[in-house]
């Protein structure tokens, strides 16, 4: 029997997963920007210990890992420059689309020559933040729908005070939470926990999209758009934050 600490009940338990055999893993991946450091490799390490003990105790697994290969955000506080735009001034590259896409495709390649030097074993499936903007889209017109978000002048919110068991795996009490502590105070944000889940306000982001109530087009038209050029504005990915 496999033995594993349960972050929401603070304590061992038999792992059970949810459905029959099958555990499912989903990791946060890179954002590949620049070269990852022997901090970053660690977490991989992590994870390929506990995929490799599911496998010993005979489940079946399903792991994923994102890459997010635009639209992160330097700065928390929901603004700032993305940082493929930051790593294209860094390595003297003039800022497009096709410059962005080749950077992150570059460091793409040498987190996975990491990973093979480490020897940690690939997952099941790897999903890039480019190709799943169309998913990111419908989740977070769901979350709209049902009341969960807000409008401000920068964009679409999450308003944390909707779900009441978001503080739950950190034992958080956002009623203490100082607004402006660790970020720039935001005055249109309800509380101080709410996030950003679409950005409008960052004219200057190389990848862009209109805002998510008006996006209604067909597979070819996206790929078309994900590789236009930044001249025009109204085919740009704005970035999406992770819910």
């Amino acid at each position: 029997m496999l033995t594993l600490f349960n972050t929401l009940t603070r304590k061992k338990e038999a792992f059970k997963p949810l459905k029959d055999n099958l555990a499912r893993m989903y990791c946060c991946g890179p954002t590949v920007y620049n070269y990852a450091h022997i901090g970053n490799l660690r977490t991989y390490i992590f994870e390929d210990i506990l995929r490799r003990a599911l496998l010993m105790n005979n489940f079946e697994v399903k792991h994923v890992i994102n890459i997010t290969d635009v639209g992160h955000l330097a700065s928390d506080a929901d603004e700032g420059e993305d940082k493929l735009m930051k790593a294209l001034a860094r390595e003297g590259k003039k800022p497009s689309v096709e410059a962005m896409m080749q950077l992150a495709d570059k460091y793409t390649k040498a987190f996975m020559n990491d990973i093979k030097l480490l020897n940690i074993e690939q997952p099941e499936v790897w999903c890039k933040a480019t190709e799943h903007i169309k998913e990111m889209i419908e989740l977070i017109k769901k979350i709209d729908k049902n009341g969960y978000a807000y409008k401000t002048s920068g964009g679409l919110v999450f308003d944390t005070s909707k779900f009441k068991h978001y503080a739950d795996l950190g034992k958080l009490k956002l009623d203490d939470l100082k607004a402006g502590a660790r970020i720039k105070l935001d005055e249109e944000k309800k509380n101080p926990s709410d996030f950003a889940l679409w950005i409008t306000n960052q004219p200057n982001h190389l990848m862009q999209w209109d805002f998510i109530e008006e996006i209604i087009v067909s597979d070819e038209d996206f790929e078309k758009l994900k590789l236009a050029s930044i001249k025009n504005p109204n085919i740009q990915i704005l970035e999406v934050k992770d819910v």
